[in-house]
């Protein structure tokens, strides 16, 4: 009996001390629409609350051969319905595949930056940066756009409120503050 009770101790520590499975927890992909800007997965309204409570977000985008995702460093919703997301400027790269052989080099003299939308709208800009002048892109496109969050460990319990609405606590507490200013 004792032997069956020293057993049971070990497995019941063994099983305590195994990290919990936290399912919403890490890099999760929440959102993708395709070029036209229709949902081809999840759910948008998931990522526009994710980017009000100031959560990380990546996004994703390709071609027939190459795909990229990086850090949305500006990040915009527009009467919120549509995220945008700009990525930072990064020396342009060229992917270069011939047969089996693949390697990927720089863009000489080129910085590169991406606006990317849930609409499907896409946008790029090349510039020259020995000759501080744009070399290319600025002009509308279409783009299928993957969309990652980072779910912190401990999530925000706050209601995922718009930031310019008057009716949001932010728009209260920031007139309540410029009225308490204003007085004489």
């Amino acid at each position: 009996m004792h032997e069956f009770r020293l057993h049971l101790l070990i497995l019941i520590l063994f099983c305590a001390c195994q990290p919990q499975n936290h399912t919403n927890e890490g890099w999760q992909k929440v959102y993708q629409n395709d070029a036209l800007g229709k949902t081809t997965f999840g759910d948008k309204s998931q990522l526009i609350d994710a980017v009000r409570l100031g959560y990380p977000v990546r996004i994703g985008w390709g071609s027939t051969q190459v795909e990229h995702v990086t850090d949305a460093s500006f990040i915009t919703i527009i009467q919120g319905k549509e995220v945008f997301a700009q990525i930072n400027t990064i020396i342009g790269q060229a992917p270069q595949i011939q047969g089996g052989s693949f390697k990927i080099g720089f863009r000489a003299q080129n910085y590169w930056t991406k606006i990317a939308g849930t609409n499907g709208y896409s946008t790029s800009l090349a510039t020259d940066y020995f000759k501080d002048s744009i070399l290319g892109g600025n002009s509308d496109n279409a783009s299928a756009t993957t969309w990652y969050v980072f779910y912190p460990r401990h999530q925000s319990k706050m209601e995922a409120l718009p930031l310019w609405k008057k009716e949001s606590p932010n728009w209260k507490a920031w007139n309540n503050t410029k009225e308490k200013d204003a007085a004489p």
